[in-house]
């Protein structure tokens, strides 16, 4: 793959833009790569025009943020909380976008984040845990949003739940269909310390396809229900991510294409798993 100079990232019917995060066996970011580094595979044909490249990009985010405030969260609501607040309030910058999303059987906007800290302190304090849950609805609606600006960024579901559905319109395949098209990646914070019992292993695994399907991560609670270290996570691989480009050699391919991108070195590379051709 040729080297690319860094430009503006663009994506259009006959661009395709990738966010990439990239592991070495323990976990650990990967930082300095270069295009070469990287093969894409697109409907399993190597691309090589590549457009864009740049590490440790600084594109804007946009964020969706889902709060799961169905009964079934319970206690757990309270610890969360102040996590919350303070990950946006650490992450998000003037050149970011985002928005505060809760969810029960039912979804709801809390608050667009603009500098209104207070204002998001006093939202998240007004929810009360009640009712079902909808994760298939809520990232439906989150990706709507996030789809409404098509200026470059990364965008980003984060979903905060015990993975429980129980009340969605919307499947699993429509959710992940959703994310796609808007080109999200889902990041899930799965707030049972466990997974003991049939319910918390099938909502670990629903979690876990959310996940893999988008190119975010999977993340969990401590044993004592505390979120810091999942969120912690969240925030150092938002800045340690690749944004890449490339003119598909297969556009006549009118469909779901599916990607898979390699790294040298045996490193894990993550990113969402295809895009849709209009």
């Amino acid at each position: 793959m040729p080297v690319a100079h860094a430009g503006t990232l663009r994506a259009s019917v006959e661009e395709v833009a990738l966010v990439l995060s990239v592991t070495d066996h323990k976990g650990h970011f990967v930082k300095s790569l270069r295009p070469s580094d990287f093969m894409v595979l697109d409907n399993n044909e190597k691309q090589t025009a590549l457009t864009f490249f740049q590490t440790e990009t600084d594109l804007p985010l946009r964020i969706a943020l889902l709060l799961d405030v169905s009964s079934s969260v319970g206690a757990r609501f309270d610890t969360e909380q102040g996590t919350i607040h303070a990950f946006l309030r650490t992450v998000v910058r003037r050149t970011d976008a985002a928005a505060l999303f809760a969810f029960n059987q039912n979804v709801q906007m809390v608050a667009p984040v603009a500098d209104n800290w207070k204002q998001i302190r006093r939202s998240i304090k007004r929810l009360k845990p009640s009712g079902e849950t909808a994760i298939f609805d809520a990232i439906v609606s989150a990706s709507s949003w996030l789809g409404q600006d098509r200026r470059p960024a990364r965008r980003i579901v984060i979903l905060v739940t015990d993975g429980e559905e129980n009340s969605s319109h919307s499947n699993l395949e429509q959710s992940v269909s959703a994310a796609l098209k808007s080109e999200a990646s889902i990041y899930t914070v799965n707030v049972n310390p466990g997974d003991w019992d049939e319910n918390q292993k099938k909502g670990k695994r629903i979690l876990k396809q959310l996940t893999d399907a988008t190119g975010g991560s999977y993340l969990q609670v401590n044993a004592d229900g505390d979120a810091t270290s999942a969120f912690d996570k969240i925030r150092r691989e938002l800045r340690n991510q690749y944004a890449l480009a490339y003119r598909p050699s297969n556009m006549a391919s009118r469909s779901f294409h599916q990607l898979v991108v390699l790294a040298s070195r045996n490193l894990r590379v993550r990113c969402r798993s295809g895009y849709y051709v209009k």
